[in-house]
């Protein structure tokens, strides 16, 4: 009793790996603008208040400080315009 099995390829996914890394990277994404970094030494406690702000509002001291940098100027530049 010989019992043979037909083997045939696998079939081919539709979409392979190499596919879709090739798609992903034909279209880069360019961010809008490139930031300029800005070091700043912070003593630790006010670094742990920072942080902790940030945590309770769910945001990064970054994207806190930028806002809070550019309304401090955009306020300067309005009152400097009045006189």
């Amino acid at each position: 009793m010989n019992k043979r099995i037909q083997m045939t390829a696998r079939p081919l996914k539709a979409n392979t790996a190499d596919q879709w890394v090739e798609t992903s990277l034909s279209t880069p994404v360019q961010p809008a603008v490139k930031f300029k970094r800005l070091t700043v030494d912070v003593d630790p406690e006010l670094h742990t208040r920072l942080r902790l702000r940030c945590v309770r509002r769910d945001e990064h001291i970054s994207d806190w400080l930028r806002a809070l940098m550019v309304s401090t100027l955009d306020a300067e530049d309005a009152g400097s315009s009045s006189t």
